[in-house]
């Protein structure tokens, strides 16, 4: 209601109380009557915008509190790249970074460039190999691989290999022992996807006369359960992320279980019966294996598959290592408070002694000294942070200095000109760092002993979340400290980036709690899987259809099976505000999510409508 519609309702009640005409009222009463009912109407309606706002804060503090980090926090984004190993059989770590420079241009002046350093890590620790794919057969070609994005043919075999034979030829400059390769295998075409992952987990693998187990998955896999862990890790928002992102990309992982030996290689029955005299053959440092398909996978498909080693998930998060001295009681640390990137999660925090502080001991080993990360208003229900009510106070004192002398005597005026110059002081320096309302967490340690005296190193995780999304396919990364590293300096992006997001505003957090009441965690029915379409695709779509469906089963000797069809009625208005890669991967994710999460036991399928 605003303020003329007010000042007109009170008029009007005035003179039903005074006996005017209702009619006449504002010009039958005294200008100052006017006047007052304005200044009175105003306030009116100022109450009533605070009101609005009082009640938007408490619902979004309500949902701030009800919600995990890990559904209502940033995001980062999430990628593959190739690396490249300096030792064979060597396992990367979680702590491995990649940095990537992204130019972007400043949209308040076009003619200024900004550089961003993005950075990368992996999210599972697996083994890599010092041997490169070099050649792969099929039909009636032979390919020399350049890169994962560009091969050439290199020799016409003298008749057709049979249908399904797919021949990889893996080159070892130190002619190493190969055990456990993890092959990244993708296929080009969306339509072929299907049937050629079908027969990938049937396929048989043979290294001369030897046969090997080609498993799915990743050749360390991080499924064992510790049990110490729950009792004593505090639960970690990044375990979750690197979980979703792992299941993600896993169905592109396959391991050869097995240890290929370069000592009993034999002659390629490739080169005896298809390529004879051709050169490839006298190359000692290359071992072929044969890939035995069924004959339902022909060349038409096999010309659109690409095999890799040495491709794991990342994702864009950074660790960063800061020292701090610990005195006293009470320690209050902030966490990421000069950085341009949002804090993530907490890694680990330790001692001089590399005790850690931030797992539970029930040993009493540290005497009584813990770390607590904490964020800012987690303790009360005012949603007011310390940023927030300082730059109240510098906005009330700046406003009502004229109120204040009023209070008059020399002491108060002098106390005020005080406070003035240090309010002076507070805003240049709140200039000077760009001051504004964050909500950066902060560590609290605490100790036993008052008089404690150490230094303690905190690590921590940050993202630069949806600014880490986009990059291209065949950006090259560098590998941080390559001095000290078993990785060359070069690394290759092969995926877009894609994921990274911000924290939810409070309309997807109202999505996010009306999809927790109406499924509570279950999908069931086709009511069910239209919330948690909504609710994961949000303005993008307009709306759900599901549907009973039945489909061609991949097999040659299977028939029909039902399905459940799930059409998505694509927004117009934001169609163009987000990139194909982007879209897949959401469609991809909505998928492997509903597929885990839903009773159902019939295949899903989605379309676009």
């Amino acid at each position: 209601m605003n303020q003329e519609r007010i000042k007109d309702r009170i008029l009007r009640r005035a003179a039903r109380m005074w006996g005017y005409n209702e009619i006449e009222a504002e010009t039958s009463f005294d200008p100052v009557v006017g006047l007052l009912l304005s200044a009175c109407a105003a306030e009116l309606e100022k109450l009533g915008f605070e009101l609005e706002n009082s009640r938007a804060r408490i619902i979004e503090r309500v949902l701030e509190v009800m919600f995990p980090e890990e559904v209502s926090g940033v995001a980062p984004a999430r990628t593959l790249i190739q690396v490249n190993p300096l030792e064979n059989n060597v396992k990367i770590s979680n702590y491995q970074s990649f940095k990537v420079s992204v130019r972007k241009q400043n949209m308040y002046n076009p003619s200024e460039n900004t550089v961003k350093d993005l950075y990368f890590s992996p999210s599972v620790e697996v083994r890599l190999t010092t041997a490169i794919l070099k050649y792969f057969a099929y039909n009636e070609t032979l390919h020399r691989i350049e890169n994962f994005f560009f091969d050439d043919i290199v020799g016409k075999a003298d008749k057709p290999l049979p249908s399904g034979d797919f021949w990889l030829g893996i080159q070892s400059p130190q002619k190493e022992n190969l055990e456990d390769l993890m092959f990244f295998v993708d296929i080009n075409n969306t339509y072929q996807k299907e049937v050629f992952f079908y027969y990938l987990n049937q396929v048989k693998v043979y290294c001369g006369q030897k046969e090997f187990k080609l498993k799915p998955g990743y050749n360390e896999e991080n499924g064992e359960l510790n049990i110490d862990n729950i009792i004593t890790k505090n639960y970690s928002d990044l375990d979750y992320i690197r979980n979703e992102a792992n299941q993600y990309f896993r169905s592109h992982f396959f391991t050869l279980k097995g240890k290929i030996d370069f000592e009993n290689k034999h002659r390629s029955e490739l080169f005896e019966n298809y390529y004879p005299n051709h050169r490839v053959a006298e190359e000692e440092n290359v071992i072929w294996l044969k890939f035995c398909f069924s004959e339902a996978v022909v060349p038409d498909i096999l010309q659109n598959v690409r095999f890799a080693l040495n491709c794991i998930p990342v994702l864009n998060i950074r660790n960063t290592v800061m020292g701090r001295k610990i005195t006293g009681k009470l320690n209050i640390i902030p966490i990421n408070e000069n950085e341009e990137d949002y804090f993530l999660d907490l890694d680990c925090v330790t001692e001089e002694s590399g005790r850690r502080l931030d797992l539970k001991d029930y040993d009493d080993r540290n005497e009584g000294m813990t770390a607590l990360l904490r964020n800012g208003g987690v303790s009360r229900f005012d949603r007011r942070n310390a940023s927030e009510l300082l730059q109240y106070l510098l906005e009330l004192i700046k406003d009502e200095t004229a109120a204040f002398a009023g209070m008059g005597t020399n002491t108060a005026i002098e106390i005020l000109r005080q406070i003035n110059q240090n309010v002076a002081s507070l805003h240049q320096i709140a200039r000077e760092r760009n001051f504004v309302q964050t909500n950066n967490p902060y560590l609290v340690i605490s100790s036993g002993n008052t008089e404690a005296d150490m230094r303690c190193v905190i690590s921590y995780w940050s993202t630069a979340a949806e600014e880490g999304n986009n990059l291209k396919p065949g950006s090259v990364l560098i590998a941080e400290n390559s001095g000290k590293s078993i990785l060359k300096e070069s690394a290759t992006m092969i995926r877009a980036s894609v994921g990274g997001r911000k924290k939810l505003s409070p309309n997807d957090k109202i999505l996010e709690y009306r999809n927790s009441l109406l499924t509570r965690g279950r999908i069931v029915t086709a009511a069910d899987i239209r919330a948690f379409a909504m609710n994961h695709f949000k303005n993008l779509i307009t709306d759900v259809k599901v549907q009973k469906g039945t489909k061609k089963e991949v097999s040659l000797k299977g028939g029909f099976s039902r399905t459940i069809d799930v059409f998505l009625i694509r927004n117009e208005k934001t169609a163009e505000e987000i990139q194909d890669p982007e879209w897949n991967y959401l469609c991809d994710s909505f998928l492997l999510k509903l597929q885990t999460a839903s009773a159902n036991v019939y295949p899903y399928r989605l379309f676009e409508k």
